[in-house]
């Protein structure tokens, strides 16, 4: 989910030749078997293979029970917390405040254990928990590795949120990828962190020691395209949490992969796991607080239909759910023309 122009088919941007085309089916390359199988022995063992690799690329990914159980963290220990770095005024009307907490890359052991926050707060004077809370982390990503918030193709979607007078929380999720080179240790960095479930719990604890001005019982999440997903995912495993804010968010991961999980899993060890595991509509059950979900009619990213489904589960089990659909805007564009003061507005009713 890229802001970027890569093909939908192909989002991780792998030569195309690596997707086995959709109409490929079991059964036809079964009779090419047969076919070929009274030509001479070399070719026979060369077609053998090929229709034997293409046949379990056709074969739909099953993940194991264990695939359906929420993500466990607590085992990870919390980083050590510094002081929030000094006030940073060049933005009219916004104090930010940059946190290191140590070690740079994206690639940590225990993970969480570094990176960058940065702490927004609204212009002025503010008494001790007196302000929401919005946890933001960057889109742009394919949902199997994690983003680095100063990075390309992240741009200030969170402002607005400041400039209605909340305090915004940015955080990087380990694992950032910044090509095919590194596609797997990037997923294997990113899987450990839990989706960055570990991040985003480190900033919801980074927030109750470091920052008194948030009241710690606001604290919300939002996000747009792979940030929306993740969103949703922290908040069916964080309770802490008083709402969640997804922008066009691709909410059946299974699904939005498709086939291409099929060659995934070649290439990722756990990766079909992981992305069951990752999806929000695995673990919907457990979303419990109020729930905003914007999307455009003409979404070609994400699906809106499954957006709705969602929406209509979220409903049936009383999950305070609202669901805005404009017809226009696309994948990004609905989210910044009508979407962000929407979220603007559903805060300002829900974070009083």
């Amino acid at each position: 989910m890229s802001y970027g122009n890569q093909p939908e088919q192909n989002p991780l941007g792998y030569p195309q030749q690596f997707y086995p085309p959709p109409q490929q089916k079991k059964s036809g390359g079964a009779g090419l078997w047969i076919g070929l199988a009274v030509v001479g022995g070399g070719l026979v063992v060369v077609v053998l293979a090929c229709c034997g690799f293409i046949g379990y690329l056709a074969q739909p990914a099953t993940a194991s029970a264990a695939a359906k159980e929420p993500f466990s963290y607590a085992d990870v220990p919390l980083p050590a917390f510094p002081e929030r770095g000094e006030a940073d005024n060049s933005q009219p009307g916004v104090v930010r405040h940059e946190i290191s907490l140590g070690d740079e890359g994206g690639f940590y052991d225990p993970p969480g254990h570094g990176g960058y926050m940065s702490l927004l707060l609204p212009e002025g004077q503010h008494l001790p928990k007196s302000l929401p809370c919005i946890l933001h982390t960057g889109a742009g990503t394919t949902l199997l590795h994690g983003v680095e918030m100063d990075g390309e193709g992240n741009p200030p979607e969170y402002m607005p949120y400041v400039k209605a007078g909340y305090a915004v929380l940015l955080y990087d999720m380990d694992g950032p990828s910044y090509g095919d080179d590194d596609m797997n240790e990037a997923f294997q960095a990113f899987k450990a962190s839990r989706a960055g479930l570990v991040n985003a719990r480190n900033a919801i604890e980074l927030l109750i020691a470091k920052a008194p001005e948030v009241n710690p019982s606001q604290i919300y999440a939002s996000g747009h395209s792979s940030a929306a997903t993740h969103a949703l995912l922290l908040a069916e495993h964080e309770p802490r949490l008083a709402g969640v804010i997804a922008y066009a968010p691709a909410v059946d991961l299974p699904k939005w992969f498709g086939p291409r999980l099929g060659v995934l899993r070649l290439l990722m060890p756990g990766v079909t796991d992981f992305v069951t595991q990752s999806s929000p509509s695995t673990h919907i059950a457990r979303l419990k607080c109020p729930t905003l979900l914007f999307q455009a009619e003409d979404d070609t990213t994400c699906d809106i239909g499954e957006t709705r489904i969602f929406a209509d589960q979220l409903r049936a089990q009383g999950t305070a759910v609202t669901f805005i659909a404009v017809p226009t805007g696309g994948h990004y564009e609905a989210m910044v023309n009508e979407g962000l003061s929407a979220g603007v507005r559903w805060m300002q009713e829900h974070a009083k």
